[in-house]
């Protein structure tokens, strides 16, 4: 399909594509029907064609043949949700498909077993404009016992109000019995079968009343021969669609399913080619049922016309999704085609009415959408979209100190300012303070958040240290085992220290003493015996987590 691309002149532009057009009208004129080239509308009748895959709305019922709603309830094997696909029916020899074209599921009602069994199965309609239709579609499987045609397996429709009269003895009523030779039927052995018909029912009579539909299958009453049925059925309008764009020389008009056809034209089929539409212009069309009931069905030229639109979240992250919502809007008709370029590249995203969205990169995207309608009617809208990039929380300093660099931890000299990227809108630090750089002279915790564009939000933490690791050495101990000053070590955050080696020598020089072990001190002997009282001189050389090996040398006195 030809994706329109507008020109980017201003934040929205909307266009006709022709392309699309020329599509749309090239397979009406094929004579493929609108509900059949475009799929069947939504039934305006929740759940009565099963597209939830089960009995919602439904009432069931099952007894025998001569009183078949003797138990309410579904009954298993009698009462059957088929979904497609679906393997074909055995007993038609293998040619009639269980479940419609273009449905997701279908109903069996009844089965192949015996023993004058009976199903029925009811729908309830409460009949507005939008319901004035209802529109059903079976297929039959009935064996020919050859019995008298009141004990034959049969199938009925009934139409009837919610006292369980029938609306209408001829257009409310259908019954047929299982027979050889029946117009449209097929025969497979003894068994003969009806392949899917579609039959609409016209209930705008009965607009503000509830209308109930009743199906019922039996077999045959001398209990050995079977009789069943599948089921679908929507609900719609009773109205004429009119296919065809403005400026169109030609339009379709399509009449409900389920009937025979006579236009006022003269033509026979569901739809109709007018050459040459006039806005304004009334056409006809005259539907009978399979049961013989007319209705004439009119209505009024005029040309779909679709505006395009869709909505999305103003403000949107990078690797968020951002979802879209289609607020296109038709005059008549349903749209059924979305097309999305999202603007930055990506392949377009079709067949998506609502689609969420990530966008890797942050920006503005002219992202456009195009709509198609079921005849072809297309419409185009772009949109200015702005992604913010999540910030970036990288911590820096303007004089860090040591070799050591860790993700969480900064080294500083008494005063240091501690700085985020400058490029984002608003920030919030642990400290009171808003801008993107603060000046820091205690250790500690420092966590920043920063907001870009008031929605996209980013938070983390830093730890600041000093360099350097205070240490104190004591000018004299006196090791005389009291339990007091009795080792010479230095006095320190022993925690912070990573290296560490002290050297203590006596007053000609000699090494009498050496410990890579911050805790263990010199207890003032030499090779085990007393050191003699006096003056002595220490090296040490320590690490601290920042990287910085430092160098410290002084004396001390031995007391006894």
């Amino acid at each position: 399909m030809y994706l329109y691309k507008p020109q980017m002149n201003g934040l929205i532009k909307r266009a006709k594509t022709q392309a699309i057009r020329a599509t749309w009208v090239m397979i009406t004129c094929s004579n493929v029907l609108f509900f059949s080239a475009f799929g069947q509308d939504p039934s305006s009748c929740p759940n009565s064609n099963f597209s939830l895959g089960d009995f919602t709305g439904w009432e069931g019922y099952y007894g025998d043949f001569w009183n078949p709603e003797a138990y309410s309830g579904f009954a298993p094997t009698r009462h059957t949700i088929i979904q497609a696909p679906a393997n074909p029916d055995p007993h038609t020899c293998n040619e009639l498909n269980p479940v419609p074209p273009g449905e997701k599921y279908s109903l069996r009602l009844g089965n192949a077993n015996i023993d004058a069994e009976a199903e029925q199965i009811r729908y309830s309609v409460n009949v507005t404009e939008e319901t004035s239709l209802f529109i059903y579609k079976y297929a039959v499987v009935l064996e020919d016992p050859n019995h008298d045609p009141e004990e034959q397996p049969n199938f009925t429709i009934e139409v009837a109000d919610i006292y369980g009269h029938l609306i209408d003895t001829v257009c409310g009523y259908y019954y047929v019995y299982a027979h050889q030779g029946m117009p449209t039927w097929h025969s497979c052995g003894v068994v003969v079968w009806k392949d899917w018909t579609t039959v609409g029912i016209d209930l705008t009579q009965y607009i503000g009343q509830t209308i109930s539909i009743k199906f019922t299958t039996r077999d045959c009453s001398q209990t050995g021969h079977f009789g069943y049925a599948y089921l679908s059925a929507y609900c719609s309008k009773v109205q004429l669609t009119f296919g065809f764009c403005p400026d169109d020389t030609i339009a379709i008009v399509t009449a409900p399913p389920g009937f025979s056809y006579l236009w006022a034209n003269g033509d026979t089929t569901q739809s109709t080619t007018i050459y040459n539409p006039v806005i304004g212009r009334i056409d006809s069309c005259v539907l009978t049922s399979v049961n013989g009931c007319k209705v004439t069905v009119t209505g009024t030229f005029q040309p779909t016309l679709i505006n395009a639109d869709f909505g999305y979240t103003q403000k949107n992250c990078v690797g968020a999704s951002v979802p879209f919502y289609d607020s296109s809007t038709i005059n008549q008709n349903n749209i059924t085609d979305w097309t999305w370029d999202f603007g930055d590249g990506s392949p377009t995203v079709t067949n998506f009415q609502n689609p969420d969205y990530i966008y890797t990169d942050s920006g503005k995207f002219y992202t456009t959408l195009i709509v198609s309608s079921t005849d072809g009617c297309p419409d185009t809208i772009t949109k200015l979209v702005e992604v913010f990039k999540i910030p970036e929380v990288n911590f820096s300093t303007n004089y860090p100190c040591g070799p050591n660099s860790f993700y969480d931890t900064i080294y500083f000299e008494e005063k240091v300012q501690l700085e985020v990227s400058s490029e984002y809108d608003r920030y919030s630090w642990n400290t009171g303070d808003s801008s993107y750089s603060i000046l820091v002279s205690d250790e500690g915790w420092y966590k920043v958040t920063i907001d870009n564009g008031g929605t996209c939000y980013n938070s983390d933490s830093v730890m600041l240290l000093y360099c350097n690791v205070p240490l104190t050495m004591p000018n004299a101990f006196t090791p005389n085992n009291d339990g007091k000053n009795d080792l010479f070590r230095p006095v320190t955050q022993v925690e912070k220290i990573t290296t560490f080696t002290m050297l203590i020598y006596d007053r000609w020089g000699e090494n009498i003493f050496e410990t890579h072990d911050i805790f263990q001190g010199w207890n003032g002997t030499i090779k085990g015996r007393p050191a003699p009282f006096g003056v002595y001189v220490y090296t040490l050389i320590y690490g601290n987590p920042s990287g910085i090996t430092q160098f410290v040398k002084g004396t001390f006195t031995l007391l006894r």
